[in-house]
């Protein structure tokens, strides 16, 4: 697996110097990557190996190369090295000399000092391996302390890295999700990956699913990386390789407690090694890089007991940090050991925190029934709901009140109250929400922080009148919230993402932005995950509602980047970005994540995303055309496990229509336009004004009509491109339309952008005045523009490939600053012929002239 930017810099450091040393641990890929930058290069390649056994005896790694010198050159070292430079001068036979050190801190003194001393001289260039730099000879180590030699640390793979080394593993495509969990499984190390992959095909925790490779259950420890991992700590003394696996089955461990166990000289050894990490406040960890599960799925289960049983008699549970005791609850019931209640409970809330709801659900029930306390019962319910397991959380939270636990702490009773809320509205059929919040306000009104408490009802209300659709049933108090000092910051975060949301689902898109501004995602990152992912969620959400396809797109990438894909479960965000995709015309793009997303969706599907998806993609096929293939997403699609948000149930529905009713605008027009009517008359402006314009694009002039009066007194970017694309269409008006198109390539909406440009040149045709002919030259240009973001075969770099050789050395010399006159030349063509080669060529391309040449080739 290429790592293009690792290979740059190698190439660099050769150009530039002497060479590099890559550093980084077994199986991160180093070998392979220096490999590959040498055979990018024009080099006679030597390679030497260091290894523990060559490394005890002088020019141990040379001795090949030694053993063609005259002998006993190797005990005079002034003879050797002349000699073994002119040896290597000789076999490059004219090319430059690269010497490829595998292994480098396992090469002996003598070894080192020549090859020092050759690049010294410019006779050599290096790139070497090494996993511990500290651990190399002294000569070796100067050549980088002297700039000769540049370092680049070698980093695990990206999680793009990880699902193409998956892909080509397993000949098809694979799921983001796959891609998250293999990332996790194997740190990221390549080597592990590619050991990692087929086993988990064959074991079926990767199944193939319409073509795509998902995961069907957690994946499992092979025997052959139990065989890699033992090997590698074999290589570590005992103490060594006792704290390795201490800390990779614990996650993380008290130093006094690992100095107890196995000295400070095994802990000292290893953090120079960079294996082991302590933080500030004295925990021990095992470096990132290190795949710490599967160093843990190796260790036999009898040495896991008996490591977990030397550490339980000298450590209290809880003296551990965070992810520490997560670790150890863990580790301790793969023991089968016991879990006291505080520590079942403790250990929970991290698992849920960490967004681990299966681990909360095993921590909690380790615990016997009867011992379980409010909290545990608070914290299964919410690894339950976490799980998409509404129906079973409603029933602990049932049997809570139907018992003696009922007394609990109002913090408690009431947080559950509010749970059953929001789990009523998801089964309508067991009781109202309105009941639960009733119940809740009147727990939580009782106890103390009732400023706190009174205000996370109020959300939780709020919440439930937008989830609803009932609008007109939130909280006027919600307004005020974001901004009301005294207030957790979490709570103030939430309020303005409900707030946010709320605003643009009325068409108030300018405050709506005000709002999500200066909110901030690295600030929602301080929220418990339930919440972050409900704040992630609805201010994505509410970018759509405002139209805002840029922002959302970027705010979708910048979660997955982050790492918070899960916020929007299920899919690891690619429902999100197939969504973004969609409603921007972007069908190929879109289809791309949704095909992966659906798939992965039918196995796995925790928040009922699936139907969502499977009518995005069947939305997706009808804008390219393929409306069989829209048909059998509708049919195929799946119905909604639990009654679906407000806007989820309005965008599923108008897409559905959409997808339907393709090849009948007549009838696509008539519902859109009813659907718009009840969406205005409930609130739901933002939903209404997308029906009429998706009916105005289908050629419904009446809808026009009635979205140019409907959007008008609102504000925000998109809502005035929905007025002037009504208003262009029903007063014939292509200043308008042309403005519609202009804003909506500002927001990345590229279906709406091309439909108003083309509405607009559909009017300026025959134009001849000097007003009509630049409008139609700034309608074909916005028309271009947005048509090769819609398809992959419309871009550029697609419509080049439909150019002969001719045409293609003609578009390239005519986007240069050649005029006409010099092209007709150096081609021996008249301009005539020039001008109309070229008329050819820009109507392949779909650009208007040189202008927009020059623009699209740069």
């Amino acid at each position: 697996m290429a790592r293009t930017d690792s290979l740059a810099e190698l190439g660099a450091a050769l150009q530039a110097g002497a060479g590099a040393v890559v550093v980084g641990p077994a199986g991160i890929g180093k070998t392979a990557l220096v490999r590959a930058a040498a055979a990018a290069a024009h080099f006679h390649v030597v390679n030497i190996r260091g290894s523990q056994m060559s490394g005890q005896t002088p020019f141990g790694a040379l001795a090949w190369l030694i053993s063609e010198l005259p002998a006993g050159v190797s005990e005079r070292p002034v003879q050797l090295l002349p000699q073994l430079e002119a040896l290597l001068i000789k076999q490059a036979a004219g090319l430059p000399v690269l010497l490829l050190l595998d292994n480098a801190e396992h090469l002996d003194g003598s070894t080192t000092m020549a090859v020092s001393q050759l690049v010294r001289r410019s006779a050599v260039k290096v790139l070497a391996t090494v996993e511990n730099l500290g651990a190399a000879a002294p000569d070796f180590l100067a050549l980088w302390r002297d700039g000769l030699l540049r370092r680049i640390d070698l980093i695990p793979f990206t999680l793009a890295e990880t699902g193409a080394l998956m892909e080509s593993l397993l000949g098809g495509r694979v799921s983001s999700t796959a891609a998250l969990a293999m990332q996790s499984h194997s740190a990221g190390n390549p080597h592990l990956i590619r050991l990692n992959t087929p086993v988990q095909a064959n074991c079926k925790s990767l199944v193939q699913k319409g073509g795509v490779w998902v995961l069907a259950k957690p994946l499992v420890y092979s025997a052959q990386v139990g065989e890699v991992m033992a090997a590698r700590l074999k290589r570590l003394a005992p103490p060594e390789r006792s704290l390795v696996e201490l800390l990779a089955l614990a996650g993380g461990l008290p130093l006094p407690a690992l100095v107890q166990l196995v000295g400070s000289e095994a802990v000292e050894a290893l953090e120079e090694m960079r294996v082991v990490e302590v933080t500030e406040t004295g925990t021990a960890r095992l470096a990132d890089f290190t795949s710490a599960p599967a160093i843990a799925g190796s260790v036999p289960p009898g040495r896991s007991r008996e490591l977990w049983e030397a550490l339980s008699g000298i450590m209290d549970p809880e003296q551990l940090d965070a992810p520490a005791l997560a670790g150890f609850a863990g580790w301790t019931l793969a023991c089968y050991g016991t879990l006291a209640p505080a520590t079942a409970l403790r250990a929970a809330a991290l698992a849920n925190a960490g967004d681990d709801p299966a681990s909360a659900l095993s921590y909690i029930r380790s615990v016997p029934a009867a011992r379980r306390s409010p909290g545990m019962v608070l914290e299964e319910v919410g690894a339950l709901m976490a799980s998409g397991s509404n129906l079973e959380a409603l029933k602990v939270v049932e049997r809570f009140e139907a018992s003696n636990a009922a007394v609990a702490d109002t913090h408690t009773r009431g947080a559950l109250m509010l749970g059953k809320a929001e789990l009523l509205r998801l089964v309508p059929t067991q009781g109202d929400p309105d009941v639960a919040l009733r119940e809740a306000a009147a727990v939580l009104g009782t106890g103390k922080d009732t400023a706190e408490q009174r205000t996370t009802v109020l959300l939780t209300r709020a919440a439930l009148a937008i989830n609803t659709g009932r609008l007109q049933e939130i909280p006027a108090e919600l307004e005020h919230i974001p901004t009301r000092k005294g207030l957790p910051a979490a709570l103030r975060i939430q309020a303005a993402s409900l707030r946010a949301q709320f605003l643009a689902l009325t068409g108030r898109a300018n405050e709506a932005l005000a709002l999500m501004k200066p909110m901030g995602w690295d600030t929602g990152r301080t929220l418990p995950p339930g919440a972050r992912y409900r704040v992630y969620t609805r201010t994505v959400m509410g970018l759509i509602s405002a139209g805002e396809l840029r922002l959302a797109g970027e705010q979708v990438e910048a979660l997955s980047e982050w790492g918070t894909r899960k916020a929007f479960r299920g899919s690891s965000g690619e429902v999100a970005a197939g969504l973004v995709h969609a409603l921007a015309g972007r069908a190929d793009k879109a289809m791309r994540a949704l095909t992966s997303s659906i798939n992965q969706l039918q196995v796995q599907d925790p928040t009922d995303v699936l139907p969502v998806a499977q009518t995005l993609a069947a939305y997706a096929c009808s804008l390219q055309e393929d409306h069989t293939a829209a048909k059998q997403y509708l049919a195929d699609a799946a119905e909604f496990a639990y009654p679906p948000t407000a806007q989820a149930k309005l965008l599923t529905a108008m897409l559905r229509l959409q997808a339907e009713l393709a090849q009948d605008p007549e009838a696509l027009g008539a519902q859109l336009r009813a659907m718009a009517s009840n969406c205005l008359d409930s609130g739901m402006v933002a939903a209404g004004l997308d029906c009429l314009t998706a009916a105005a694009r289908a050629g419904d002039l009446e809808a026009a009509r009635e979205l140019a009066a409907a959007a008008e007194p609102l504000d925000g970017t998109w809502t005035r491109a929905q007025f002037c694309f009504g208003a262009g269409l029903a007063g014939s008006d292509p200043e308008l339309l042309l403005e519609s198109a202009q804003l909506s390539l500002e927001l990345q909406n590229h279906l709406h952008c091309h439909a108003a440009a083309s509405a607009a040149q559909r009017l300026l045709r025959g134009r001849r005045d000097q007003l009509g002919r630049a409008q139609g030259r700034s309608a074909r240009r916005l028309e271009h523009l947005s048509f090769r973001e819609l398809r992959d075969a419309n871009s550029i770099k697609a419509r080049l490939e439909t150019l002969s050789p001719f045409e293609a050395d003609l578009a390239r010399r005519a986007a240069g600053t050649a005029t006409r006159e010099e092209i007709s030349r150096a081609l021996n063509l008249s301009p005539r012929t020039i001008d109309w080669h070229l008329g050819k060529i820009f109507d392949k391309l779909r650009v208007s002239g040189r202008p927009e040449l020059v623009e699209v080739l740069g």
